[in-house]
């Protein structure tokens, strides 16, 4: 029997067999100094989370005290729990949701993503259509664009699909196994428990800290475990809200999130020959993208394919050979030339 045909024999009350009291999924919530985002992801969680297999786990990952403050609020509310960390990073808060834990999946929520309406029911749901080989299950992601986003450097209007996937807009339809071209976002992803403790759980180095934008650490946990052999599948059952703050609207943030991306992903290429392999590419790829970003537009997205090559460079060369300001000046210089030539041939 095929997996389509097991899904469809299957339904919210096949879910997986659980100890007395085990939830089938533990719900992570990571935030740093967001603690109003936190409240009002959580005030449209619990509502949907009464008489269901789920728990709430709220990482304080070394907030400051004005945002640990209201954190503590969450104390009171049945059905959650707060764990204080003292030192920063969004991998380390969720290996310790994960590590506390007692789902057989861990969901994960960006503090600044709202739950709507159906998103406890939709994941059990769809956990539960899932077979023993699928360890990744993502899900929908819709912006929430600030109110003056049309009036901003960089309004919805204006963003490719890559400018969307750095914003974490996943906005696809239907229920379908994503293994051979896998996608997703940490903001709504569950993974399955097992897995990441076999796997040890997600790479600190890879996580966001503080204002630093290279994250990346669940995008590499679903590449090793694609690569181990492990299934990946999206729904769109179950949806978030995730608020897209007017700063990241702006051609200087999507462009050092494309850098941030580039170097996450020199860390996903284990061996040497690899790095090599991938650094000689974008070296011959990276000067005709400084000349095709003068003439740029959304569809294209040149800058961000050229600053994620970048990105990439500056990593592996390091800053005594290739810094990030000579990069810049590097692609700006081949920019300028190009542009006069276009000039001289008009």
């Amino acid at each position: 029997m095929g997996f389509m045909d097991r899904i469809a024999m299957q339904d919210a009350n096949d879910a997986p067999k659980t100890s007395a009291g085990a939830p089938v999924i533990s719900i992570v919530i990571a935030t740093h100094n967001r603690s109003h985002d936190v409240l009002e992801n959580v005030s449209a969680l619990l509502p949907q989370c009464v008489g269901q297999p789920v728990e709430v786990i709220v990482i304080d990952s070394a907030s400051a005290p004005a945002h640990a403050e209201v954190l503590e609020d969450l104390k009171g509310r049945e059905g959650v729990s707060l764990i204080r960390l003292d030192t920063p990073g969004v991998a380390r808060a969720r290996n310790a949701g994960f590590e506390a834990g007692r789902g057989e999946w861990i969901a994960l929520l960006d503090d600044d993503a709202v739950p709507r309406l159906g998103w406890v029911e939709g994941a059990i749901t769809c956990a539960a259509r899932c077979d023993a080989e699928t360890a990744i299950l993502a899900g929908r992601v819709i912006p929430r664009w600030p109110d003056n986003a049309a009036s901003l450097e960089m309004p919805p209007s204006k963003l490719g699909p890559r400018a969307r996937l750095l914003l974490s807009v996943v906005d696809e339809d239907g229920f379908v196994d994503t293994t051979d071209h896998p996608i997703g976002v940490g903001a709504n992803m569950l993974f399955r428990r097992s897995v990441l403790e076999a796997h040890g759980g997600f790479d600190v180095t890879t996580g966001r800290v503080g204002s630093n934008l290279a994250s990346g650490e669940e995008a590499q946990m679903m590449t090793d475990l694609i690569g181990a052999g492990h299934r990946c599948w999206y729904s769109d059952a179950f949806v978030v809200d995730h608020k897209v703050h007017a700063g990241r609207l702006t051609r200087a943030w999507l462009t050092e999130r494309a850098r941030k991306e580039g170097e996450v992903e020199l860390r996903g290429l284990k061996t040497r020959s690899q790095r090599i392999a991938r650094a000689i590419k974008m070296l011959i790829a990276t000067p005709p993208l400084a000349v095709l970003q003068i003439r740029d537009g959304p569809e294209r997205e040149y800058y961000l394919r050229l600053n994620h090559n970048l990105g990439l460079l500056r990593k592996l060369l390091g800053p005594a050979i290739w810094g990030a300001q000579a990069a810049a000046g590097a692609a700006f210089r081949v920019g300028r030339w190009a542009q006069a030539m276009i000039g001289r041939s008009k």
